[in-house]
């Protein structure tokens, strides 16, 4: 947008070296320099790269007047300051007040207007020397500019307690213009902010935060790192771009850059514990492109205007959606498209819970940590677009109005469109899940948080696996939902997390500093519980994990077209072994078949039979590994080969007598557990069943 008058242009050419404002930056600048009618103090949240630097910096030079800029972020403010000096030489314009400030007569040339920008932290400004030059400088200031403004608002995701102090502003210099700026901030932090500062008829301007070039994923992690990233390192190194990986903890970063620098990618590292030369030299090499990979924390980023970062990979999911959208923000600032992917863990959570804890937080405040906590984990479960999820999370209506569907926008949009197979609207139906959450949320409450996941899952299937308590054993829910899998019921856990409907509680665990996260029902959960109305009825959009199980086709067995017999009963039992064997499908086959078993052993014999539980992935992780290595001992120098050979052999015997019986059942998986206690890779297992006695 170019400049109204002559004079405009020609300082912002002269000092600014630009020919015209972006629309938001005008909008700003001409409340300040042109104030028509009565004063009005702006509260603007633009986005990361927009420029609002200039916002505070143009009217300090227009006004010939000294302006005044409170920032936390004590490096960024030095390389403004160097920047500005570097263009004004060669007199200085700017200057850095605080306590590495050793130049006595500083703050004399402050008040003769020698600098027209001077920068200095909250905690400096609020004391009474600070105090003290503000009210000094009289009409001289035009202007106090507060940097990162959502750090004052209790629901901001980075509140800081010094900044609650600059509501001393307003009274000590109650003629001076207040802008305060923020790259991310919900309505009810602008409107917190504005309360907090006593902003006098606040003008609010919210800059479009809508990012097209963006392609957003969301994906579990797995136990290989490299699998996990290798795909979109080589995609970023073909589109010759930089990555910047965000860890939750300064360990894992650390572990981060050693692990991609073995396997060949050059990687830094930047946290917060990287001494200053080191944090300076690594921020310069990849600024240059010198090393294009950076493995950081949250304390990297800001200030960072790097055009080419074609990926942000978040390896954790991040605490909040403010601070994830601000770190995928410095993704694709070029215009060209860019990926951002977020792997998530189980353990996430819990993390983020025990790093809370560790501070003196109030109970207030680690209420609303945990509710910005819970907006994440609602993202990470959505099904709907996730550029439509963020429009609505930050209330940018103006994006939400233009926004328009696209197929490869997201990985909710692609999977849905393959799972519904249609191509406008990528929107799952809804789908009640009422019989299910009855019963899971019904039993939760009732033991009261005292058992986890895992176990509440294994009694509402019905296990009598000895892990399961008696008060779940007892329970009227207990072996009314085998129905569904275990996987299928972690899935609605999340889901129902997500909604609110379930929260985690974080437990010390006896005198150790760490603890555990329980779930517990909210007060939400309970009313739904205790409503009438819903009549078992709770209709959900299901997120993708839970609409993969949704949508998964069963297949037909033969025998459900005709009575059951001995030989149909005989070739469920049958396992397909060949001379390539598919762990993975074995796996699944077993695990449908002894469902089946358990289920139609309980409703003959109304007895559930021994609850097996085995763990394939350790299976196929050490069957795998046996494949490579001979084994050592000699008194276990069978190889992989004549073991499943054995096995095979057996398992067919067992099949010639197999019966739908819960004996037939306990023969196969006791020789099993016979064969793999052979095998020294593999942990042992205890299962229920009692060992074959010898004939």
């Amino acid at each position: 947008m170019l400049p109204k008058s002559k004079k405009h242009k020609n300082c912002l050419w002269q000092h600014f070296g630009l020919t015209a404002f972006k629309p938001l930056q005008w909008q700003i600048i001409s409340s300040i320099i042109e104030p028509r009618g009565e004063r009005n103090d702006v509260c603007a949240v633009i986005a990361t790269g927009y420029g609002k630097s200039l916002s505070y910096q143009y009217p300090a030079f227009y006004l010939n007047k000294v302006v005044l800029v409170i920032s936390p972020l004590i490096a960024l403010m030095e390389d403004q300051v160097a920047a500005l000096n570097e263009r004004s030489q060669p007199n200085d314009c700017a200057c850095l007040l605080g306590t590495a400030q050793d130049d006595r007569g500083i703050k004399q040339r402050i008040l003769r207007r020698q600098y027209k920008l001077v920068y200095a932290t909250p905690e400096y400004i609020t004391r009474g020397n600070g105090l003290k030059l503000l009210h000094d400088l009289g009409q001289n200031l035009a202007l106090i500019a507060i940097d990162e403004a959502h750090c004052i608002s209790k629901w901001g995701h980075e509140f800081r307690p010094a900044y609650r102090q600059l509501q001393q502003l307003r009274a000590a210099v109650p003629h001076v213009r207040l802008l305060a700026l923020t790259g991310t901030a919900t309505r009810r932090v602008r409107l917190d902010i504005c309360q907090q500062l006593e902003l006098h008829k606040p003008l609010l301007l919210c800059c479009p935060i809508d990012r097209a070039n963006l392609e957003l994923t969301v994906r579990p992690k797995s136990d290989d790192l490299w699998s996990d990233l290798q795909q979109y390192l080589s995609w970023a190194t073909e589109a010759a771009g930089a990555v910047i990986i965000y860890n939750n903890t300064i360990k894992e970063t650390q572990l981060m850059a050693k692990r991609l620098t073995q396997l060949g990618r050059p990687c830094h590292s930047y946290h917060s514990k990287l001494p200053l030369e080191q944090k300076r030299r690594h921020q310069q090499e990849f600024s240059e492109d010198r090393v294009r990979c950076m493995a950081a924390t949250t304390a990297f980023g800001m200030g960072i205007d790097k055009p080419n970062v074609r990926l942000v990979v978040h390896y954790g999911a991040p605490s909040d959606m403010e601070r994830y959208y601000q770190e995928i923000g410095r993704a694709g600032r070029d215009g060209l498209p860019a990926k951002c992917v977020l792997f998530y863990g189980d353990t996430d959570a819990a993390l983020h819970q025990r790093l809370q804890q560790s501070q003196a937080l109030t109970e207030e405040r680690s209420e609303e940590l945990q509710q910005l906590a819970r907006s994440m984990q609602s993202y990470i479960e959505s099904s709907e677009c996730r550029r439509q999820f963020i429009l609505k999370y930050f209330d940018d209506a103006t994006s939400l109005s233009n926004w328009q569907w696209r197929g490869n926008c997201c990985d909710n949009c692609r999977k849905a469109r393959q799972l519904r197979g249609h191509t406008e609207h990528p929107l799952p139906t809804q789908f009640d899940v009422g019989r299910e959450a009855r019963l899971l949320l019904g039993m939760l409450r009732d033991v009261n948080g005292r058992v986890g996941y895992g176990k509440l899952i294994l009694a509402l299937r019905g296990s009598r696996n000895k892990c399961v308590n008696s008060a779940c054993r007892e329970h009227e829910h207990f072996g009314q939902g085998a129905h569904r899998s275990i996987t299928w019921y972690k899935a609605l856990a999340e889901h129902l997390k997500a909604m609110g409907y379930i929260k985690d509680e974080y437990q010390k665990s006896g005198t150790s500093a760490y603890g555990y996260l329980m779930p517990q029902v909210t007060l939400k959960g309970c009313c739904w519980l205790d409503n009438d109305k819903t009549e078992g009825t709770l209709l959900i959009e299901p997120s993708p994990r839970l609409a993969k199980l949704l949508f998964k086709r069963k297949k037909k067995s033969k025998s459900s077209k005709s009575p059951r017999n001995s030989k149909d009963e005989d070739k469920d039992l049958k396992l397909d072994w060949g001379s390539d064997i598919d762990l993975s499908e074995l796996d699944e086959k077993v695990e449908q078949q002894l469902e089946e078993e358990q289920q139609r052993a309980a409703v003959t014999d109304n007895v559930w039979g021994p609850d097996i539980d085995i763990d394939f992935q350790q299976i196929d992780a050490a069957v795998a590994q046996q494949q490579m290595t001979k084994l050592n001992d000699q008194h276990q120098d069978q190889d992989l080969a004549s073991l499943l050979a054995d096995c095979q052999k057996i398992l067919h015997e067992e099949q010639e007598h197999a019966t739908r019986t819960l004996k037939a059942r306990k023969r196969v998986w006791e020789y099993l557990e016979g064969s793999y206690q052979k095998m020294p890779l593999i942990p042992k297992y205890k299962y229920s069943s009692q060992p074959r006695k010898a004939n």
